[in-house]
């Protein structure tokens, strides 16, 4: 098998093989190139010995880049077009680690963030500041594996977020929207 060269687009739906040393994260980023249109980005496992399909990470909103981890155990990544409305054109890009900022001291945002943070227990307090959005998710990562780390969240549009340590956290609000983190 040829490895895939990024980035890579697509039409609707389509399959990506995500090449990388066994078990370690791929970081990616997803735009819609139609801002009425809608994908979600489904982790999948294609190997000799397994083969299973996985909930969506996500779904993008607009044309902006949504960047994300995709765990180590995954081998592919399912892009699929969901909904009725827009123009069906995706692309996917590769991110190095560099290129990701260091959790600030006051973050804020719009729609989806990755950070790298490399302190030990943290507590945030996370804000949505459109009306608009319905929530923020967020997940955080092993550095090593890409794996979700357990962490405590409460709230929908407002309250606070524990991370354990060190790793990646993601935040995306749904819809796109403005939003702030600042510690506690």
């Amino acid at each position: 098998m040829t490895p895939q060269t990024f980035p890579v687009g697509g039409w609707r739906r389509r399959t990506v093989a995500v090449h990388r040393p066994q078990g370690k994260p791929a970081l990616l980023r997803l735009r819609s190139r139609g801002p009425l249109t809608t994908f979600s980005a489904e982790p999948r496992i294609d190997t000799p010995q397994e083969q299973s399909s996985h909930a969506a990470l996500f779904h993008t909103w607009g044309t902006s880049w949504h960047p994300f981890v995709l765990p180590g155990r995954y081998t592919h990544l399912e892009v699929r077009k969901v909904g009725e409305n827009g123009v069906a054109r995706w692309q996917l890009d590769r991110m190095r680690a560099d290129d990701l900022p260091a959790l600030p001291t006051t973050a804020i945002g719009r729609g989806t963030r990755l950070y790298t943070w490399e302190g030990g227990h943290l507590e945030l307090r996370y804000e949505c500041l459109s009306r608009s959005t319905r929530y923020l998710d967020f997940r955080h990562h092993a550095f090593g594996t890409g794996e979700p780390l357990d962490f405590d969240k409460t709230g929908s549009t407002r309250g606070t977020v524990r991370l354990s340590g060190p790793g990646y956290l993601w935040v995306h609000s749904e819809p796109a929207g403005d939003w702030r983190l600042r510690p506690v």
